[in-house]
């Protein structure tokens, strides 16, 4: 797949405002005509209406082609449950429209539609922005800047300045463990590397070049391999003493075939070492990111971040157990950084 910024994509917000339109329509004309003609219960048909609009939006989810790319979905059985019980806590918005409001049945439809709306779009569509494919395309021609910006007080907020300071110097400090000298080091996802402030030799791989020949004129690499893909690095078998993905695997379609190329070229005896966003929902790192891709997609401008810098997998301790294990890894170490980061070392 070749990366280019002119290739043709749809705004993500248009995809879940085009959505949410038709859902809505679907639960007003199926609520109003149950009610009205058929005589039914007002909270019935909600509840029906509702029940319409949930599994419509399952179904447009599931075709269009941004949110095809998410890993992280439930079982059939337990979704529709949920959509049943999102149905049912509705009720209660419109219970307190009709009684405690005292409105009109019509209005007090609208109304409770509207405050789904608003929490659906906060909690829980914001997730469809996200695209891998739309993120790389973004992805590969950022700056090289970018990478020292977000560690920079005065472009960034002070938080954010902090926190990427912060993974930068801890994930070195964890590299550190398990290096010595003469060890071989592959980064696959390694952007700038600007954890190696200490300019060991690093083999980078990534598919932004700018970033990759800053990083070799700066010494952060000492060799580099260019690739649309992960999972053909065209490095050496079994030619590396410690693999590291840092913030890559959340970004990565693919997972299971990136996983079997790392096992690949890491050394028999060798260590794979993992960061990834420690992303449950509703936990910090889920709310502070979202609320970052919100301002700095849709009120900066930046296309990056509309699609959510392309984090289609998210990983809880659970998850990236599982998977590690399903890829044929044993599990080392596994701890939560500053909250928001899982760190792991995994051999084969």
């Amino acid at each position: 797949m070749k990366f280019t910024q002119n290739s043709l994509h749809h705004s993500p917000i248009a995809i879940v405002i085009f959505g949410g339109i038709l859902g809505t329509s679907l639960n007003l004309i199926t609520t109003f005509s149950l009610y009205l003609f058929f005589q039914w219960n007002p909270y019935v048909s909600f509840f029906c209406g509702t029940i319409l609009n949930e599994l419509f939006h399952h179904l447009y989810y599931h075709i269009v082609f941004i949110n095809k790319e998410i890993r992280m979905r439930t079982k059939l059985p337990i979704q529709f449950s949920l959509y049943t019980l999102a149905a049912l806590g509705s009720l209660v918005a419109l219970w307190f429209f009709l009684n405690i409001l005292k409105l009109e049945f019509m209005i007090a439809t609208i109304f409770t539609l509207l405050c789904i709306s608003i929490i659906n779009i906060l909690f829980i569509r914001i997730s469809n922005f996200s695209s891998a494919y739309l993120s790389d395309i973004e992805y590969a021609g950022i700056d090289p800047s970018y990478q020292e910006e977000i560690k920079d007080e005065e472009k960034v907020s002070k938080f954010r300045a902090w926190y990427h300071s912060s993974r930068y110097k801890r994930l070195e400090e964890f590299i550190t463990i398990y290096y010595h000298p003469n060890t071989r080091i592959a980064d696959l996802g390694c952007g700038s590397c600007l954890w190696n402030t200490k300019k060991i030799p690093v083999t980078g791989v990534d598919i932004n070049e700018k970033m990759l020949q800053w990083a070799y004129q700066n010494n952060r690499l000492s060799d580099y391999s260019v690739t649309d893909n992960l999972a053909n690095t065209k490095l050496p078998d079994k030619s590396f003493d410690i693999v590291v993905m840092s913030e890559t695997l959340e970004h990565i379609i693919n997972l299971d075939e990136v996983l079997s190329e790392v096992l690949r070229i890491l050394k028999d005896d060798g260590v794979f070492l993992i960061t990834v966003p420690y992303d449950y929902f509703l936990g910090p790192f889920f709310l502070l990111f979202n609320i970052n891709c919100l301002y700095m997609g849709f009120i900066k401008k930046n296309r990056y971040y509309q699609y959510r810098c392309g984090h289609i997998n998210h990983f809880n301790k659970k998850r990236l157990r599982k998977k590690l294990k399903k890829a044929n890894f044993n599990l080392e170490r596994l701890f939560v950084v500053n909250l928001q980061l899982l760190y792991a070392a995994a051999k084969k």
